[in-house]
């Protein structure tokens, strides 16, 4: 069967509506969740609080929602989460003046162990730069060390992904991962290796749609399509 071009184009305007009512429904989800982090921040369920900011973070990255991530982890005293997520709220919105001053405030009180932690992490860089995977991974362990962060994670299993390491490359990424959930290039080479996250999750990453409700959009649009 031919599809002549008014077709075509009928299908894209469902998909498109589709995805629009779909991203729309993310937002007021994502603003749900971020209003009930909101209370547990207040009531001082720092825990309950942390889990639905992150559920918000998830449909819709907002620099509201990262900073009361930032606040939730900074009243639990974890110093490096907290900085982590005030980053991310500056990063949205610039103009976040609140989230600026937290920045400063934690960026500041870094002390000598912060500096070896950064000191350890770019001789790990230098020598998988020059391929000496072995001393790379000893250099990013001893940044762990001092102050686990994705970074040293991350290049950690870069390093051991290099050298053909594929089970401690997916154990340093994972735990890279679950410092800062977010990073798609991580994702991506779990995915690669084998580990969590496939394929067909990553159109629902790019767009914010979980791809289940991607699937059952397009299905119905091509339904659409063949009953004319």
């Amino acid at each position: 069967m031919k599809l002549n071009v008014s077709r075509i184009m009928v299908l894209l305007m469902v998909i498109l509506f589709a995805l629009s009512g779909a991203l729309l429904a993310n937002a007021q989800k994502a603003k749900q969740y971020l209003d009930y982090g909101n209370k547990y921040l207040k009531a001082k369920q720092y825990d309950k609080a942390i889990q639905y900011l992150n559920y918000s973070v998830k449909m819709q990255k907002t620099s509201n929602a990262y900073f009361a991530l930032g606040l939730a982890y900074y009243y639990k005293k974890n110093k490096a989460q907290s900085l982590r997520n005030f980053q991310m709220a500056l990063k949205l919105n610039p103009g976040n003046s609140k989230a600026k001053s937290m920045v400063a405030k934690l960026g500041g009180g870094g002390g000598a162990a912060g500096g070896k932690e950064k000191q350890y992490l770019i001789q790990g860089h230098k020598y998988l730069k020059a391929k000496r995977y072995d001393a790379a991974i000893k250099y990013y362990n001893a940044s762990a060390r001092v102050k686990p962060t994705y970074q040293a994670y991350q290049f950690m299993g870069t390093a051991y992904f290099y050298k053909g390491d594929k089970a401690n490359a997916r154990a340093a990424y994972q735990k890279s991962l679950q410092i800062n959930p977010n990073n798609p290039g991580v994702r991506r080479m779990l995915s690669k290796l084998g580990g969590a996250g496939g394929g067909e999750a990553r159109l629902g990453e790019q767009v914010g749609v979980h791809p289940l409700l991607l699937a059952g959009l397009f299905a119905g649009a091509l339904g659409l399509l063949f009953a004319f």
